[in-house]
């Protein structure tokens, strides 16, 4: 429990440091001088994660340039010269009335040599 009011009461010094520096920017708009701002905490704000505003600038200027040679590459082989006519389809390939006799014949040529060889195996 001590641990967590301990990270209460920082997040609360750190958004009361965030909103004292804000004020100052606003009264220096104004040409307000602004008042001696209280004294930062003794121990440094630590960070958990998360990413710096110039992190996030160099990530962001880099998937733009990303997406940029991304759209540009797509975009150059849409320009074609003429429409292309599609190609028939290749007819289907079918068997001769030969090939399927023969099929037949070796059917029923490996049934009769299974059958006969279960007979055997049954005599012995």
């Amino acid at each position: 429990m001590t641990d967590s009011l301990n990270g209460i009461i920082n997040q609360l010094e750190r958004q009361k440091t965030a909103i004292e520096h804000a004020l100052a920017a606003l009264q220096g708009i104004e040409g307000i001088e602004a008042p001696n701002p209280a004294p930062a905490p003794s121990a440094p704000a630590t960070r958990k994660g998360g990413m710096t505003p110039a992190g996030r600038r160099r990530l962001s200027a880099a998937l733009r340039k990303r997406w940029a040679a991304k759209k540009a590459a797509e975009a150059e082989p849409a320009v074609t010269p003429a429409p292309t006519v599609p190609e028939p389809p290749k007819p289907k390939r079918r068997i001769s009335a030969e090939g399927m006799k023969r099929i037949i014949a070796a059917t029923k040529k490996r049934w009769r040599l299974q059958r006969a060889a279960a007979k055997s195996a049954q005599v012995k």
